[in-house]
């Protein structure tokens, strides 16, 4: 008889709580199998009372979204780790599935499924990991999904589908335990953004496979738990980028990079 890993569902919550509480809920109603559900306050202002049976821990500042998941690593009993973003909704069990790749090979290390935009159309949540000419050609494939310009979608639709992926996103993104204290965990000089393709790239470095599975899906209301401003979230942003280059990439990309993003405007020359 097969035995069903525990799965420990972590989420992190920076202000909006009714958020986390829609999350859990939406997931507990879906997915019957063993897990714990473990969420981590990063300094929030207001607080508001989460669903019964949570393993609460709080942070007394922000400290970054991979820092945040790190701490609730450490206590997490679960053989595999889900780290789920607090402004998801669940729709079916998209757990089930995911923990059988796990189950039927080894090789496998992280695992995400299809992520949702409300509507139901396609998130561009997985691929090819980022370079020069990556970011740029996703910038371009971006606007046109986010337009919901027909070809666009169904390029997309073909493109991001197939099972075999470089990255997944972090808004949930299943990785075996062990394998996640093997890499350390996430590298918490990633404030946010990019920490997720930093994690996929160190452990395919290390030989595991990162896998996409499109049959099962979640919808994520994109970036409805961040609450901050629109300039502050760019400097993080871009500060991440630079990070993920100067780790990953030729330092002659990073320097393109940065020519690039002075050119059109992102940063000024000197940044």
């Amino acid at each position: 008889m097969r035995i069903t890993p525990l799965v420990s569902v972590i989420l992190v919550q920076h202000n909006q709580p009714g958020l986390t509480r829609e999350a859990i809920e939406s997931f507990r109603a879906h997915y019957r199998g063993p897990c714990e559900i473990i969420v981590v306050d990063n300094g929030s202002t207001h607080s508001d009372r989460l669903p019964a049976g949570i393993h609460f821990l709080r942070n007394d500042q922000n400290r970054g979204y991979g820092a945040a998941n790190n701490r609730a690593s450490e206590e997490a009993r679960g053989d595999v780790l889900l780290f789920l973003n607090n402004d998801t909704v669940t729709t079916m069990d998209f757990v089930s599935p995911v923990l059988e790749e796990f189950v039927n090979d080894p090789r496998i290390g992280i695992v995400g499924p299809k992520i949702l935009n409300t509507d139901g159309t396609l998130q561009l949540s997985n691929g090819p990991l980022p370079s020069l000419r990556v970011e740029i050609s996703d910038k371009i494939l971006y606007r046109l999904v986010g337009k919901k310009w027909g070809p666009a979608l169904r390029y997309a639709a073909r493109a991001r589908t197939r099972r075999e992926t470089e990255w997944v996103t972090g808004a949930a993104l299943f990785i075996r335990k062990d394998l996640f204290r093997k890499l350390g965990g996430f590298d918490e000089r990633f404030f946010m953004f990019f920490e997720d393709k930093d994690l996929c790239a160190r452990a395919r470095l290390h030989g595991y496979l990162v896998r996409f599975v499109p049959e099962v899906s979640v919808i994520h209301l994109r970036g409805g738990s961040s609450g901050e401003r629109r300039e502050w979230i760019e400097q993080i942003y871009r500060e991440s980028q630079f990070l993920y280059y100067e780790k990953h990439r030729p330092k002659m990309e990073k320097v393109l990079l940065r020519m690039y993003l002075a050119a059109v405007g992102k940063v000024p020359w000197t940044w």
